[in-house]
């Protein structure tokens, strides 16, 4: 890993942008996202899973928002299995969990696998190469987003194409598919984080209404 600073704040996940060609938003994007970014350089395509955007740091979970750590319910597998791992002052290691079923419920799954891990964040605010994030999370076996392409697209078609067939296909996990998340395999500044990752998503995206925390439910946990 680079980063060597101490962060002196706990850093919120950057809101992630529209892909321009979307699904659920044809044409609706930031003009920060520029899709001749994502062709002719490396980068990674992984499965954008229908859960809570969660922060592991110093031992601690954190939720959207960082004011102080989250003791929710929902949270109560990647605590037991997961959140113990990550002790570092200078290391943020943000996932997503699907313990707490949102508008899409997955095949069952063990108890410490409710939890997948897709950015790695440092002291100085910077973020990891995808690498860095899956060497950092194997080692602590702490499973990672599915990963459905690394490499190389030649054109915006190419990328364009790929997703498009990409959201026709199943969930890795099971079930459908909320949709993917596109980001340069390379690590980059905080501040280049709109330029570096964005998200397509599925017509019929949900998002979890303010009511969603009085009536959740857990997702189906597979015996081992």
């Amino acid at each position: 890993m680079t980063g060597v600073a101490f962060a002196t704040r706990v850093w919120k996940y950057p809101r992630t942008l529209y892909w321009p060609y979307s699904p659920a938003h044809p044409g609706v994007h930031d003009d920060r996202v520029d899709a001749v970014r994502f062709a002719g350089r490396p980068i990674v395509v992984t499965e954008k899973l229908d859960g809570s955007n969660t922060l592991l740091h110093r031992g601690k979970v954190y939720t959207r928002s960082v004011s102080a750590p989250a003791s929710a319910k929902w949270l109560g597998m990647v605590r037991k299995h997961h959140a113990w791992k990550v002790t570092e002052p200078d290391v943020f290691l943000y996932g997503e969990e699907i313990y707490g079923v949102h508008s899409i419920e997955y095949e069952p799954v063990p108890e410490d696998r409710t939890y997948y891990a897709f950015a790695l964040r440092f002291g100085d605010g910077s973020f990891g190469s995808f690498r860095e994030t899956v060497d950092y999370a194997r080692v602590r076996d702490i499973p990672v987003v599915p990963v459905l392409f690394e490499g190389t697209f030649d054109s915006v078609r190419e990328v364009c194409d790929f997703v498009s067939e990409a959201h026709g296909r199943p969930s890795a996990l099971g079930g459908e598919r909320e949709g993917v998340v596109l980001r340069l395999a390379a690590g980059f500044p905080a501040a280049e984080f709109p330029r570096n990752v964005c998200k397509s998503v599925r017509v019929g995206h949900v998002q979890s209404d303010e009511h969603w925390s009085k009536r959740w439910r857990p997702c189906r946990i597979a015996r081992r």
